[in-house]
């Protein structure tokens, strides 16, 4: 795919060029330009370092590709024309909040990112000579605004993590409720005014009750599957079922295949049932941290590494339960 890609856009640019000899075509150095970032982009993939920084290739590869449309296009000039002073400024710092490198301070790079864009979007969105820009400029900073507060704050102390979780909550809300008083609200009888804000509070109230119950619910559908891998169980395989179980739950977080090792070896070595059922309460009250729906690349990378960690000193803390009482579960 990435070939195709170079060759659609040699031949692209090899048309652009072609044309430019018997049409009036303006900004073929922009394209120029467009086409060998397109290269390097395609080039940097090849080294992890150097390819974090295709975001910046990304916005600069924009940004050329207007100027070289408004060069050709009068009437696309007049809207680019008042926002150009501001326009590569907004890209670098939407690049900014893609940029990912391997290192501890991606939360700050991020949340700083994203405070840059909140403050050229909102002047690059109120220079647009559209009806509403100032209000549609405001939106998208409180929108940027959030998000940030929801990157640093969990980053700085745990007991923000809850911030992490709500963040498509929040940022839906806010978007829906700011269109809303910006947009509708105004063109409303006052009758019709107040039926709406009530139920919009409404059904804000119900959804964050929806949200705080689906957080305090352990999640136990896998126990019920325990009997579909105890009945396949044979006695000289537990060794390898046990390592191969240890090694699903603390990989991927599937917890059903090591619930029936557990429950196999225990009951067969003459276990009582709330013995087991005590045993078995490692794994299934242990539960993973959610990735959020709306969350960057390396959010997700930090919360499946936090959660193998998590999964791992389960493993260590049942296998000590377990030599306590005498049963080696370890490798």
């Amino acid at each position: 795919m990435r070939a195709i890609g170079v060759i659609l856009a040699t031949i692209l640019l090899l048309i652009a060029l072609i044309g430019g000899q018997f049409y009036r075509i303006s900004g073929l150095e922009y394209l120029i330009a467009t086409y060998i970032l397109y290269l390097a982009y395609e080039l940097m993939e090849f080294h992890k370092i150097i390819s974090s920084f295709r975001p910046f290739v990304v916005a600069l590869t924009i940004y050329l590709a207007l100027k070289a449309i408004s060069a050709n296009v009068p009437y696309f000039a007049l809207y680019l024309a008042p926002i150009e002073p501001v326009l590569l400024p907004f890209l670098f710092s939407l690049a900014l909040v893609k940029f990912e490198l391997p290192f501890r301070y991606q939360p700050v790079v991020t949340t700083v990112g994203l405070i840059l864009s909140a403050f050229f979007g909102y002047q690059l969105i109120t220079l647009l000579p559209i009806k509403g820009s100032e209000e549609v400029g405001i939106i998208f900073a409180i929108l940027m605004a959030l998000l940030a507060v929801t990157i640093i704050l969990p980053a700085i102390h745990s007991k923000f993590e809850f911030l992490r979780k709500v963040r498509s909550f929040l940022v839906t809300s806010t978007l829906i409720v700011s269109a809303y008083y910006v947009f509708v609200r105004p063109i409303l009888t006052p009758g019709l005014k107040n039926f709406v804000d009530w139920l919009i509070v409404a059904g804000i109230f119900f959804k964050a009750s929806s949200i705080l119950r689906r957080s305090m619910v352990v999640d136990e559908s896998e126990v019920v599957k325990v009997h579909e891998f105890k009945e396949t169980l044979r006695k000289d395989e537990i060794i390898e079922s046990a390592e191969k179980a240890k090694r699903l739950f603390v990989d991927k977080g599937i917890k059903s295949p090591l619930i029936a090792v557990i429950a196999h070896v225990l009951l067969s070595s003459g276990w009582k049932l709330d013995e087991v059922a005590k045993v078995i309460s490692f794994i299934v009250s242990h539960e993973d941290d959610k990735v959020p729906k709306l969350s960057f690349g390396w959010e997700r990378r930090l919360i499946e590494r936090r959660n193998k960690k998590r999964r791992l000193e389960v493993i260590k803390n049942l296998e000590k339960y377990l030599k306590r009482e005498g049963v080696e579960f370890g490798s």
